[in-house]
């Protein structure tokens, strides 16, 4: 490292830079993100937008079932080393795991490829067999991306993921454009999409094949194959049960059931309720909270830790979680009407249950991050077998019986009972508890904005009027939690040092000076 490096005034603020310039980021690849969707919902037929999203679910299966636990692998041990300065275990263990993750997703492609035909007529989908072979080449670049995505968070290389992300993001959305705007259909789609893997891949890989060089490490150090083995399978294991708590399940079933229209509706709900969850912190810093609280626990070794940690992260996530659930019930149909396109109407009170939904599931960040720092993946595994086997047959009986609204009682209660399941489990080990004065304050906050937000809805006639009220709204709730404030000044520094500190490690990490 240089001279100017090595002085603690110039790493916090490189460490407060990197932090910031991470969170800008990603608040702007969201917004890119709703623009990709809404270029999309309105350009693509209801059933041809229905059928793109559950071929991209579909990349949510590969990724699973051809993960062989490798992205856990790179989350639960890449910070480990980098903590312990094992470069070249680092090395190894991405290339190998590399390797391993293309031909097993390969593996299942060729096979889904193969028998298309059988798949498709179950799914009343068998005219896009052509499509999907497209897909399928297209996927394995995706799952590829994947895994150097786990590898740049693990390494709290999240500034530099990010550039690359956005580079990504906007070639993405201009190709979309063009392609769609020049009359281009599912097939261009699934095209761009597919090219647009490929370049994000190569643009995270090389970078990391320049700065780690397994030849040219100076350590000795060895994987610990053995316990990396043991980790990765029954948290692959675990996954495979998380295929069924994954919103494709709902589109899978839903196609089957009720065809090509109902699925387009479902997936333009999930697809939107999906973009406002990821504004929320797990998605916007959980990539620095997930390595720096691993490294934290590893060098403090204290139960303790992992339990302030949670409070505090539970806390975090509910002042933004509440109002934006809140915002979304109130204006589901306004939202549709002027922000994407009418003919998706009918999927309003279905954009509503998914809000409730999402909101619930926030809680599974912070519940898993304690359960994967423990290494407790049997628990993991064990209420994720039990509740997605819950989760599919729910689905299937609730989206005969009563619609669209039977795949989102299904996921909802599933999650539900998985997170309590969760929180018994650990709680035999670490104290979980909820700093119930905050939520309390939060909870008082966001039914006056949801006041404010009722009585404002039989105003809003426009694109104009819903920002409006939205930034009004919003206002009115940072106004009130300035007067009635959740967080005193420790929950605020902790939250706000978890991005610095994790920065300031991986700047002080001899590993990443090389």
């Amino acid at each position: 490292m240089g001279i100017l490096e090595t002085h603690p005034g110039n790493l916090e603020r490189k460490a407060a830079r990197g932090g910031v310039a991470m969170v800008i980021s990603k608040m702007l690849n969201q917004a890119i993100g709703i623009g990709v969707v809404w270029i999309q919902v309105h350009y693509l037929s209801v059933w041809a937008y229905g059928v793109f999203e559950l071929f991209m679910g579909t990349v949510v299966f590969i990724n699973t079932l051809g993960n062989v636990g490798a992205s856990d692998i790179v989350r639960r041990f890449i910070p480990e080393f980098i903590e312990k300065n094992e470069r070249n275990c680092v090395a190894v263990t991405i290339r190998i795991l590399l390797i391993v993750r293309l031909v097993a997703s390969a593996i299942f492609l060729v096979f889904a490829v193969l028998f298309f035909d059988k798949f498709g007529d179950f799914f009343n989908i068998e005219e896009y067999e052509a499509a999907f072979t497209l897909f399928a080449i297209g996927a394995l670049a995706t799952t590829e991306a994947v895994l150097m995505n786990y590898v740049y968070w693990a390494m709290l290389k999240q500034v530099q993921y990010s550039i690359v992300f956005t580079i990504y993001n906007i070639t993405r959305f201009a190709a979309f454009y063009w392609v769609l705007n020049i009359g281009g259909g599912l097939p261009e789609v699934i095209a761009v999409d597919a090219c647009s893997n490929l370049l994000l891949f190569l643009g995270l890989y090389l970078p990391f094949a320049r700065r780690f060089d397994a030849k040219g490490a100076s350590d000795k150090s060895r994987p610990p194959v053995k316990r990396m083995a043991k980790y990765g399978l029954f948290m692959y294991l675990n996954n495979l049960g998380n295929i069924f708590f994954n919103m494709t399940t709902d589109k899978y079933v839903i196609s089957a059931v009720m065809g090509k229209m109902a699925l387009g509706y479902y997936s333009f709900a999930v697809r939107v309720a999906m973009a406002a969850s990821k504004w929320m912190p797990d998605q916007l810093v959980g990539s620095a909270i997930e390595p720096f609280i691993y490294r934290d626990y590893t060098r403090r070794n204290s139960e303790d830790v992992l339990s302030e940690q949670f409070s505090k992260i539970v806390t975090f996530e509910a002042f933004f979680v509440l109002p934006t659930m809140v915002f979304v019930l109130i204006f589901s149909q306004p939202l549709i009407r002027y922000v994407f396109d009418p003919k998706y109407l009918p999927a309003t009170w279905i954009l509503a249950g998914l809000a409730v939904v999402f909101a619930i599931s926030t809680l599974r960040f912070p519940l898993v991050l304690v359960a994967t720092a423990k290494e407790r993946v049997k628990l993991l595994f064990a209420t994720q077998t039990v509740f997605a086997i819950y989760n599919l047959v729910a689905d299937i009986v609730l989206v005969k019986a009563i619609g669209l609204w039977g795949a989102v009682v299904a996921t909802g209660t599933a999650i539900v009972f998985l997170i309590i399941t969760l929180w018994i489990g650990l709680s035999r080990e670490v104290l979980l508890k909820i700093e119930g004065g905050a939520v309390g304050k939060i909870f008082v906050n966001t039914t006056l904005m949801g006041g404010f937000f009722y009585l404002a809805r039989s105003r809003i006639s426009s694109l104009w009027t819903l920002i409006a009220a939205f930034l009004v709204g919003g206002s009115l709730y940072l106004l009130l939690s300035y007067i009635n404030p959740p967080y005193d000044r420790e929950t605020l520094r902790f939250m706000w040092n978890i991005i610095k500190r994790g920065k300031r490690s991986e700047n002080n990490t001899p590993i990443d000076s090389k």
